[in-house]
């Protein structure tokens, strides 16, 4: 009989080590995997007797099956999530060795190479639960919670709003980076990374604010899921410097803007401790007649802790055999939207949902 150890890999670092402090907070048995063994094994003892750590490399079948010998869950916390970078070896490699597969990826070619693999998961008895974070997790069960109130769906738009006073680890800085400039498609056309300015109302404490373009799985998804036939993602910062700054380098183009950023990416931890460490995810649909619902989930804290969490909660429930399904999943088909939202909420994020008449965006 297998055990129920959990393998978390990237787990001492920015995102890793969330959803590992969260599991381990549950009792569960973790093994912290990463490419520096010292860094692995200093942080699963910290985390308490029952956890160790191992070296080991994301993008090596070999050296995943070895970091997941008797284990039943793989969580990947690497990133960046990219189509053209990671490869598939973990997720191939938890399908030879019959563990369930759980990321935090936000990246649209990401998740479309994993669902690819959904049949022969499903075939394996197996989950491959993607994008288990803010976007697309958080993000999609807002949506199916507000076209509860919305029953046809015409326009649909979601803003990550992301506090100053935040780590700021290499994978997110090369993960935004990666979309400066760059051109992708949107239901309703062709769209520019970091470029289409348009100002949004937040719950507070951040109020009214700039976000711009960002590419990202909704824009696949929302179509089905809600009928949409126009999406759009923003990502915004607390800091206008950063904002200012990420737009200007868009028109470098892709490399030229993502070499300069991830100089910007450390001058940032320079100012890291300004501002609020929390955020929002907030997704607005529209109908026909120009009626809006909101619903965002947030607050003034902690908002890496609340992207972190829905990865934590899915690994936890395929681990105690709460969650039946398998092959493809998103963390709101795994656990059900309101479900989700609701266990954020009691971890300490402010859900709001609200029914207006805006006609416009």
């Amino acid at each position: 009989m297998r055990g129920g150890m959990i393998v978390v890999f990237g787990g001492y670092g920015t995102f890793g080590s969330l959803v590992a402090r969260a599991l381990a907070a549950d009792g569960l048995q973790l093994r912290i995997a990463g490419r520096d063994a010292g860094r692995a094994a200093r942080f699963a003892s910290d985390l308490g007797p029952r956890h160790d750590g191992i070296a080991a490399d994301a993008s090596d079948p070999a050296s995943c099956a070895a970091a997941l010998a008797g284990a039943r869950i793989a969580v990947s916390c690497v990133g960046p999530f990219r189509a053209d970078g990671l490869g598939l070896a973990l997720p191939e490699t938890c399908l030879a060795s019959g563990v369930h597969y759980v990321d935090i990826a936000d990246d649209r070619g990401w998740l479309v190479q994993l669902r690819g693999l959904g049949e022969r998961f499903q075939e394996r008895g197996l989950a491959a639960a993607c994008g288990c974070s803010s976007l697309p997790g958080i993000s999609g069960a807002l949506a199916l919670v507000a076209a509860e109130d919305l029953p046809r769906v015409e326009r649909a738009r979601v803003t990550l709003f992301i506090g100053n006073s935040n780590p700021k680890g290499t994978a997110a800085v090369a993960s935004a980076a990666s979309q400066l400039g760059r051109r992708f498609r949107a239901p309703q056309g062709m769209l520019v990374g970091l470029r289409g300015r348009e100002a949004v109302s937040l719950p507070p404490p951040f109020g009214r604010q700039a976000v711009h373009d960002l590419d990202s799985p909704e824009y696949d998804i929302f179509p089905d899921l809600l009928g949409a036939r126009e999406v759009r993602v923003k990502v915004g910062f607390e800091s206008r410097l950063a904002t200012a700054s990420f737009v200007a380098l868009s028109y470098l183009g892709p490399n030229r803007g993502a070499r300069a950023a991830a100089v910007l990416g450390r001058a940032a931890g320079l100012f890291s401790r300004f501002g609020h460490s929390g955020g929002f995810v907030q997704v607005e649909l529209w109908d026909d007649a120009g009626r809006c619902v909101a619903a965002s989930l947030g607050g003034p804290r902690d908002g890496q802790r609340m992207a972190a969490l829905p990865a934590a909660f899915v690994a936890k429930d395929l681990l105690e055999s709460r969650i039946g399904a398998r092959g493809f999943l998103t963390a709101w088909e795994a656990l059900g939207a309101r479900l989700l939202l609701d266990r954020l909420v009691a971890a300490g994020f402010d859900l709001r949902v609200v029914l207006s008449s805006r006609h416009s965006l």
